[in-house]
């Protein structure tokens, strides 16, 4: 019972860490319908702003601000950009695909040649072993699960709340009409490209003081940013929040009787279980329509 109580906290707080991924890609898809892999990228960029920020002296909180104002702006200046210049060219959806790709690529690049392939750490966070029994975690575990939550709490207050969360809603929901009834929605992909890039930042700066930032981690980011909102259900926030946290469960569980090294095998089962099961995700609709 102790070993799955721990198996459970540990599940938890990465999928909390999924959670925010799928939500950041699950947001800029459901209202651009761009499969945005530079999102990656944009992941990289957040890890790494956030060392270099305190190899300036930046405290660790001043980092994390200057983590989310690089995603912001990366994010932005990809959709403004690249995405924006490949739409008016009438480019197909698999050649924007092709260049997010090429984008994540160079970008991963780039941050190796400039920073080396080395694991790059944050320090300074007041790591604490919290013990409950034979169970125990971190401080660090907390603050995973706490961000997650208070980061998908606000997402969904604006989304509901605001004029502008509410328009971008009904570009998700008919983006046609919504143009009908004068919304712009180049300004509002913006936007969404902008939301989706500051709600990863946080999860790169987890990720970061957890393990170190590397190059090779925007695939990694990638991957677990839209199994959740496949498994969710295309357009559904809440789902994607949903599988996320039932990924990092089913990893850290399936590790009690299977190798660790086979727990992105037990994601994509997972993944191919629900697509079987069904295939529009568990909140998705078998006619593409918005709901978050």
């Amino acid at each position: 019972m102790d070993l799955l109580l721990q198996l459970t906290i540990n599940g938890l707080s990465t999928g909390s860490i999924y959670l925010l991924l799928g939500i950041s890609w699950g947001l800029i898809f459901a209202v651009t319908r761009t499969f945005h892999f530079a999102h990656g990228a944009t992941f990289v960029v957040a890890a790494y702003s956030a060392y270099f920020f305190q190899q300036l002296g930046f405290s660790l909180i001043l980092a994390a601000v200057g983590s989310v104002l690089a995603a912001v702006l990366f994010g932005m200046a990809v959709e403004g950009i690249l995405y924006r210049y490949l739409r008016k060219a009438f480019a197909t959806h698999l050649v924007i695909f092709v260049a997010a790709i090429g984008t994540l690529i160079t970008v991963e690049n780039l941050i190796a040649m400039g920073f080396g392939t080395d694991a790059k750490p944050l320090v300074g966070f007041p790591m604490k072993v919290i013990k409950i029994g034979q169970v125990g975690f971190n401080n660090l575990h907390i603050v995973m699960l706490v961000t997650a939550g208070a980061f998908f709490a606000a997402l969904m207050l604006y989304l509901h709340g605001t004029k502008s969360g509410k328009a971008l809603r009904a570009v998700i929901s008919n983006p046609e009409m919504a143009e009908v009834i004068g919304i712009d929605t180049r300004k509002y992909f913006l936007l969404a490209f902008a939301l989706g890039s500051l709600l990863v930042a946080p999860a790169a700066f987890l990720v970061t003081i957890e393990r170190g930032a590397t190059p090779d981690l925007g695939h990694w980011a990638i991957l677990y940013a839209f199994m959740p909102v496949i498994i969710g259900g295309i357009g559904s926030l809440p789902g994607a929040a949903l599988a996320g946290l039932i990924i990092g469960l089913a990893e850290s569980i399936g590790i009690w009787k299977i190798s660790s090294q086979w727990q992105v095998g037990i994601a994509f089962v997972v993944l191919v279980a629900v697509m079987i099961l069904k295939p529009t995700g568990l909140f998705g609709f078998r006619v593409y329509r918005g709901k978050i």
